[in-house]
């Protein structure tokens, strides 16, 4: 549970999600030997010694005839060796699950292109720009690359003078939510680091963790209810933006709203009034 909330933050970025995965997969590997288990059970059962009655195999049910495949079933002698089983079985399907999401193919890949974009930003020397030929399968028909490695020099001394401008007090960009800051604190950042902008855009647009689609996919069961099932696709659109981000929606002026509405129309004026 502590690791799925790590991943679901917004400011993480894909070398903190492989580290807290690599955590999780040691953990596991850890506690997966007879002596962790044993010591696991007797101190679930110490503990469920007052609260519930003793733990027993259940009865032994011999299966119809038309599923012969599950008569070879395995069957305990014991509930320790049942239990034993499950718990076995359990942490070898997380260590798949995690092992079918985490190793992809792309992950490498967009590992270099987050070392290039905090290169890029923390000040990048003569020889870093060798990096761009590591990514050569990232960059084809979307980077213009000459004019990204021109731009790559400069974006250090952009930074800086924001930097000092502002007084935000960073020594050193460790995130990549920080670029995302320090490039939308001027638009001017992002006409003339078009090509780096373009860039940070496409390494943004690649899903490390599934907790926005999610949100996205339980929000409808709130929201299209019974009691709204003749809502149209397109109001729904416009209902679940607001609903995901409501921290967002909460920073609006309602009163400036409501001003700008009334006085969009003479009708509005007469019925509501308008200062």
């Amino acid at each position: 549970m502590t690791v799925s909330s790590s991943l679901q933050r917004v400011d993480n970025n894909l070398q903190d999600i492989l580290c807290a995965i690599d955590t999780l997969i040691n953990y596991l590997m850890r506690i997966k030997t007879d002596d962790y288990f044993k010591k696991f059970y007797e101190g679930i059962r110490a503990d469920a010694k007052l609260l519930t009655d003793e733990p027993i195999l259940p009865r032994i049910r011999k299966p119809p005839s038309r599923f012969d495949f599950l008569s070879s079933a395995t069957h305990y002698e014991n509930v320790y060796e049942s239990y034993r089983h499950q718990y076995f079985d359990i942490i070898n399907k997380i260590l798949n699950f995690l092992d079918l999401r985490f190793n992809q193919s792309v992950f490498p890949v967009l590992c270099k292109v987050e070392k290039l974009l905090l290169l890029a930003a923390n000040g990048m020397k003569d020889d870093d720009i060798i990096c761009l030929n590591d990514i050569n399968e990232f960059l084809i028909d979307d980077i213009h690359v000459e004019r990204l490695q021109h731009e790559l020099p400069m974006l250090s001394d952009n930074f800086s003078s924001i930097n000092n401008e502002k007084n935000l007090g960073i020594k050193q960009i460790t995130k990549i939510s920080t670029i995302c800051q320090l490039l939308n604190t001027y638009q001017i950042g992002k006409t003339m680091f078009h090509e780096y902008n373009k860039l940070l855009l496409l390494y943004l647009t690649i899903p490390i963790t599934t907790a926005t689609a999610e949100r996205s996919f339980s929000a409808p069961n709130r929201i299209k209810t019974y009691l709204r099932c003749t809502m149209t696709q397109h109001r729904l659109n416009h209902v679940i933006i607001p609903h995901i981000h409501k921290e967002k929606l909460d920073q609006l002026d309602l009163n400036k709203i409501c001003s700008d509405f009334i006085s969009k129309n003479e009708s509005r004026k007469a019925f509501f009034g308008h200062e």
